[in-house]
């Protein structure tokens, strides 16, 4: 089992803080976010094109893709809108799983979206109850990637910080994520860059 630390408002902010010192891309997702309800295409490739590069590219591939997108965003809308009141600290999640992996897999059946988008997409049009992912995050809380793994994801997450007293602009979703990238993230991609200058 993943060893815990005990979480409080000031180490969340702490790690927010760095999150945003380090990552110059954070800020696309403000933008992302701003825009999302009256140009939801544009806000999902905003949030794909920075921080899902590794598989965005393959979306550029062929323009298919990108209808993909669109229509699948289309049949997610509605979805979306049974869970807009949703709070990630009161939410039933198994009251809502059905809707939860219902928009999951069809976000993530998308190609240049898939898993890691998927849950970035999911948080872009419900900030307030969805907690992103990648596969280092999935990695170090043993959960896989299925749309089962990603209720799964959400649950313990709920179980882990829902209970944290939290009154600050950025969402509590949001601010996790930032905590998950700076914790298991980053230090991972630290490495690999270490790596890949030692073989330059």
């Amino acid at each position: 089992m993943l060893a815990e630390e005990m979480i409080t408002p000031e180490i969340l902010k702490k790690c927010s803080e760095e999150f945003r010192n380090e990552e110059g891309r954070a800020y696309f997702y403000d933008i992302a976010v701003e825009i999302a309800d009256k140009y939801p295409l544009q806000a999902a490739i905003i949030v794909l094109a920075t921080w899902n590069t590794g598989r965005f590219r393959f979306m550029m591939s062929d323009p298919k893709n990108l209808m993909d997108l669109k229509e699948a965003l289309d049949k997610c809308r509605p979805l979306f809108e049974q869970l807009k009141k949703e709070r990630f600290q009161t939410a039933n999640f198994d009251e809502i799983g059905e809707i939860v992996k219902q928009i999951y897999s069809i976000l993530s059946k998308v190609k240049g979206v898939e898993y890691t988008g998927a849950s970035k997409l999911m948080h872009l049009f419900c900030p307030n109850l969805f907690v992103m992912w990648d596969g280092f995050i999935r990695r170090k809380y043993r959960v896989g990637k299925s749309p089962e793994d990603f209720l799964k994801f959400q649950k313990l997450m709920q179980d882990r910080f829902g209970k944290i007293k939290w009154d600050e602009p950025r969402t509590l979703p949001k601010v996790i994520d930032e905590y998950n990238y700076v914790k298991f993230t980053l230090p991972r991609l630290r490495k690999q860059r270490l790596k890949k200058r030692g073989k330059a």
